[in-house]
This record gives structure tokens, C-alpha cells and sequence, in this order.
């Protein structure tokens, strides 16, 4: 129930849009919950997204990797508790970092970064409120 929650975001003409994937998954690269669609993570990405998080400035230009796609860094970091990235014109990646996990959500060009920031953010919150 958690990752349908998460694949859905209400848009402001009142309508819903679907992100293309998404996945809940822990520091260490283990997935909690993920959509049909989500191309996978693992422990070498949890470590990448846990130094960019920490650094994102020494680390920008290496981007952000999920399921083996590479995103261009855009912006955010620790002091966020978010960064997003995109892929060509058409995707981009949020993610969420709680106290144990990330949330993640990739979304093509039927939805803004903005919407989906919003949205993985208000989620990664809801989690972090529950001790996550």
C-alpha cells in the first residue's frame, strides 16, 4: 500500500499522475518496497547517493545513479535532505533521505521535478515522523 501511495501524485488541476517508478529502500541499498517498473538499486548507489548527500558539491559532477541510469546532479544535498536529478528532457529522479532510508521517484515528462519533489518529500517526511 505504501508504494501505490507513493506512485500517485495529485496535480493541480485535481486530476492524478503516476510517477514512472518508485522505491523505498534502506541506507545500505536494500529495497523495502519498489513499483513494477523500477529499475533497481543497490549497495554501490546507496554509498554514491550517501557521499552526495553528505558532499553534494565535491560530488555533483558525478551525478546520480539508479538502476544503472545516470542523472545529472540539479541540486540539494544534506542540508535539504533531498536531491534531484534528470536524464535528457523527458526524466528526472528525486530522492528522499530519511533517518534509515531513501525515498525514490523517477518521473518522465508528465510531471515537473516540482511536483515530484514535492510529493517524495512530504512521503520521505511522513516516514521520518514514523521513526524511518
Amino acid at each position: 500500500a505504501m508504494i501505490e501511495s507513493l506512485s500517485v501524485i495529485a496535480v493541480p488541476d485535481g486530476d492524478a499522475a503516476a510517477l514512472s517508478a518508485c522505491c523505498i529502500a534502506d541506507h545500505a541499498g536494500n529495497v523495502w518496497g519498489q513499483s513494477a517498473q523500477f529499475p533497481g538499486f543497490n549497495a554501490d548507489e546507496a554509498r554514491a547517493l550517501m557521499a552526495l548527500f553528505a558532499d553534494p558539491i565535491e560530488r555533483a559532477s558525478e551525478g546520480i545513479t539508479i538502476g544503472g541510469s545516470r542523472y545529472v546532479f540539479l541540486n540539494g544535498g544534506d542540508d535539504y535532505g533531498v536531491v534531484r536529478g534528470k536524464r535528457g528532457a523527458q526524466h528526472g529522479v528525486v530522492i528522499k533521505k530519511t533517518k534509515t532510508a531513501f525515498v525514490i521517484g523517477i518521473h518522465g515528462d508528465n510531471l515537473e521535478t516540482r511536483q515530484v519533489s514535492a510529493h517524495v518529500e512530504q512521503f520521505g517526511d511522513y516516514l521520518a515522523s514514523q521513526g524511518m
